[in-house]
């Protein structure tokens, strides 16, 4: 514990909370402060699209559910807050995966397993190169029945005031199909959400906005 700097000795002996503790204590309380900006933004999409909104963070090659607004639908989708989904059959995962470094999002598709949920899931690191490049050019992600037959959502990126991409925001539904005038519209609407969102925790970095609502240049 020492030497990942969770504790630290002082020279009489004596033990005291280390600066990784301190460091893991301020992520912890940016991702409550978060939740609490997200929370209007995430009631106004459920309320406008009658779908359930996520808040997701990215973890140890995992996508966690960070904040839910649930649909009031009968037929709804739900995500326990703290639940670990996978990164490589998700919107919220291959947004993520999108916007990491390339190093990075090769050591994680080769290092994870990429079981096969669907007929429709990704199971080969190869085969991500043409879907990741069309998330960076669209600005979103779209999983269509990759990880639940019947499922489809869209996740859009919000960055920090440093322009990283820390959370995705993404809406859940059973969607019909993705390539439909009510998917376009959910696209729209929650790209530009996670673009207010950004905005509000102090990302200063977008420009022109593109056709539609608007994404990051």
């Amino acid at each position: 514990m020492r030497e990942s700097g969770l504790i630290e000795q002082t020279p009489n002996g004596r033990y005291w909370l280390g600066i990784r503790l301190f460091e893991y204590g301020c992520a912890v309380s940016n991702s409550w402060d978060i939740g609490a900006i997200a929370r209007p933004h995430m009631q106004n999409i459920c309320t406008e699209l009658g779908e359930s909104v996520f808040l997701s963070v990215f973890d140890r090659a995992a996508v966690v559910t960070l904040a839910e607004e649930e649909s009031r639908a009968s037929l709804r989708v739900v995500s326990e807050v703290g639940a670990r989904l996978p990164v490589h059959c998700t919107s919220q995962g291959k947004l993520f995966l999108a916007n990491s470094s390339p190093a990075e999002c090769r050591r994680i598709l080769t290092h994870t397993e990429l079981k096969a949920y669907t007929p429709h899931t990704l199971t080969t690191p190869e085969q991500f190169a043409p879907e990741l490049t069309r998330i960076r050019e669209q600005g979103y992600a779209v999983e269509n029945g990759e990880y639940k037959i019947g499922l489809r959502s869209v996740s859009a990126p919000v960055y920090d005031r440093y322009g990283v991409m820390s959370y995705a925001l993404s809406v859940v539904g059973l969607f019909r199909k993705v390539r439909s005038q009510e998917f376009e519209e959910v696209v729209a609407c929650v790209s530009a959400t996670a673009r207010q969102l950004s905005e509000a925790i102090g990302y200063r970095g977008y420009r022109t906005p593109l056709p539609g609502k608007g994404q990051k240049q």
